[in-house]
């Protein structure tokens, strides 16, 4: 009888265990690491909240779509009216994995806390380029749209330093092979997907090849310290979806010295 019950109540363990697993919530394309890098990098603290001296955490709820968009936003921890519109706005540019249920897409309810703190933000501002003043001249699209390449009047194109005489001479002169991959012969092809902002900021970075052994954070630390002269369609500033592609060879004889040794990954 013991033995009966025993079995009995392992099956609906069993049973209750499977029945969790066909819910997968959403979650975004980037890692929770550069989704906050990319809040603080885009975030356009407005002025009117500086001068008043206004900071705090906003809490914006919302709608994770099938497609991956977020809509439906309200605030439900406010700060001020033009802090929370600033939180919204950086939402909207989050990309999902929409959530499934029995392995099909499905809506969900999500939340996300934006974190404005001036001292922070201005120190930050302080240690950015001067960036993109000749963008001046068009309006930025608002829409929230991402273009394919074949949709764009001109292509997203990388704002290198002058000293480097392409895209593929600022990854070779940067490039830091990991001691993980080196070690262990691991060569190939990176492939980071991303998208351009209409500000040129790169956002929602996801790896679309991995290699692995630490390679795969080294291209993303590559693409992360870039920034991008914006797409345009429709004499606006768009915002579009890029490919960034780093190649890892070692040589025949794998050198006695790794160039550019890095201790550790993003």
């Amino acid at each position: 009888m013991i033995k009966s019950f025993l079995i009995s109540f392992s099956i609906l363990v069993s049973a209750f265990s499977a029945q969790a697993q066909l819910f997968r919530s959403a979650s975004p394309v980037s890692s929770n690491k550069l989704t906050k890098e990319f809040i603080v990098s885009a975030m356009r603290y407005p002025q009117s909240a500086l001068d008043a001296g206004e900071q705090g955490k906003v809490e914006v709820v919302f709608t994770v779509l099938h497609n991956g968009t977020n809509s439906n936003h309200q605030v439900l921890k406010p700060v001020s009216d033009a802090l929370d519109q600033e939180a919204i706005r950086l939402v909207r540019k989050i990309l999902w994995v929409p959530a499934t249920e029995n392995g099909q897409l499905v809506s969900e309810k999500n939340s996300l806390t934006i974190v404005f703190n001036r001292k922070h933000f201005i120190k930050t501002q302080a240690e950015r380029p001067a960036l993109f003043a000749e963008l001046d001249a068009l309006d930025a699209d608002d829409s929230g749209v991402i273009y394919i390449f074949a949709a764009l009047e001109t292509p997203p194109t990388p704002m290198i330093d002058e000293k480097y005489r392409s895209l593929n001479h600022y990854i070779q002169s940067n490039l830091k092979y990991p001691e993980t991959a080196f070690n262990a012969g691991i060569q190939g092809k990176v492939t980071v997907g991303f998208v351009v902002e209409e500000d040129g900021i790169p956002s929602n970075i996801r790896l679309v090849n991995s290699v692995g052994g630490g390679c795969d954070q080294e291209a993303i630390r590559l693409l992360h310290q870039l920034r991008w002269r914006p797409a345009v369609k429709n004499e606006k500033w768009v915002r579009s979806a890029a490919t960034f592609e780093v190649s890892f060879l070692l040589n025949d004889t794998k050198q006695q010295e790794i160039p550019n040794r890095q201790p550790g990954g993003l």
